[in-house]
């Protein structure tokens, strides 16, 4: 004898609220616009770096206080006078100084693809917000490190490292890290949570 045991029907989800479906939306659009930022930032850094060693003319400029696209102050010199490991030197600070901005752009476009999906408080969110705060802070260290680099290679003409947005950078860096810890803490309770029900 056989025994037919019945089981409800499945519930079909409910749609999603229309306050899910625009932030759906406006996550997506920001995913896009984070993509289209760090594909221009990334292609705008590298013609600047690629500038640094190859462009022959004098319209391209370091001085003490800013790199010049133009005639640049009464300090500046062209970039192509400068020796070849000087200009190398240069490119590969331009490179690390660039790096933290495309990677916080990176991950702020992981979150928002996350975001869109409807993934708000998952482990991955936590993680993109957390690797944000740590690149804000890579962000903030890089002109002092840099310029340290350039002090002890003799090749140092920009001597003002120290801005107010380097500070402001780590200070939000550091907050925004621990905001993810709290989110992830947070997560690991709600997965404790359910394991017991």
């Amino acid at each position: 004898m056989t025994a037919v045991v019945q089981f409800p029907a499945p519930i079909a989800p409910s749609p999603a609220a229309p306050q899910h479906q625009r932030l759906r939306l406006a996550s997506r659009t920001l995913a896009w616009l984070f993509t289209a930022l760090l594909i221009l930032v990334g292609a705008g850094a590298t013609v600047l770096i690629l500038g640094v060693l190859v462009y022959p003319g004098d319209d391209y400029r370091i001085g003490s206080n800013a790199v010049w696209i133009g005639k640049g102050s009464a300090d500046s010199v062209a970039f192509h006078s400068l020796s070849l490991p000087h200009r190398l030197v240069y490119a590969a600070i331009g490179a690390v100084r660039i790096a933290p901005s495309l990677m916080i752009l990176w991950h702020l476009r992981a979150l928002f693809g996350l975001y869109a999906r409807g993934e708000v408080f998952g482990r991955g969110n936590s993680r993109h917000i957390g690797r944000v705060g740590v690149w804000l802070c890579a962000y903030a260290v890089t002109p002092f490190l840099c310029h340290l680099v350039l002090r002890a290679t003799g090749y140092e003409i920009d001597r003002k490292w120290l801005h107010l947005s380097s500070i402001q950078a780590l200070v939000l860096g550091l907050l925004v890290f621990v905001i993810a810890r709290v989110m992830q803490v947070g997560h690991e309770i709600e997965e404790e949570r359910k394991a017991f029900i």
